[in-house]
């Protein structure tokens, strides 16, 4: 029997070519093997690059974070001076509003020619709103001071301005506007 079987295989060997049927086999695993390797290598670079940013650009970043603080406490300081700005600007431009009104000052020519005919007979308004007070001075706006807003950097006090956080009261206190 065992004679028999060495008979068989022998027969099996020599007809099949072996070679040619294994050899997609062995391509593929070379191929696997292959890719594999690169992901194993690929997998090493992330690790090298996971440790580097765990043990120096997360420090830096930390080192920087209280600069970065300062930068958007400058840019939040900044915001509040605008928005003073633009509060004291609104109220100077009804000012002026207010005081083209008072001195009979068109803003457009139309409403010179209009107002000069005086074609539909309308009273001018005796209660229109006025920029003086009770004894007839002018009161003007209160308008911020820059001391409030800006001070010289430490770096270079001559040229650069570094912007502070504004007072609650960001008005002058006497009442009166900056010249």
């Amino acid at each position: 029997m065992a004679e028999d079987l060495e008979k068989d295989y022998s027969v099996y060997f020599q007809t099949s070519n072996l070679d040619q049927e294994l050899k997609p086999i062995i391509v593929g695993i070379d191929r696997m093997m292959l890719r594999l390797e690169e992901f194993e290598n690929c997998l090493e670079l992330v690790k090298a690059d996971s440790a580097v940013a765990l043990t120096q650009n997360i420090p830096h970043l930390l080192a920087l974070r209280p600069e970065l603080n300062a930068l958007c406490d400058r840019i939040d300081g900044l915001e509040r001076f605008v928005a003073v700005v633009s509060k004291n600007l609104d109220a100077v431009e009804k000012q002026v509003q207010i005081a083209e009104e008072e001195l009979d000052i068109p803003d457009k020519t139309l409403n010179v020619l209009l107002k000069s005919l005086n074609f539909f007979g309308k009273p001018k308004p005796t209660d229109r709103p006025t920029n003086r007070d009770a004894a007839g001075a002018y009161e003007p706006v209160p308008v911020f001071k820059t001391e409030h807003f800006f001070r010289p950097t430490p770096s270079c006090p001559a040229a650069a301005t570094e912007v502070r956080p504004a007072p609650d009261d960001a008005s002058p206190s006497d009442g009166t506007p900056e010249k």
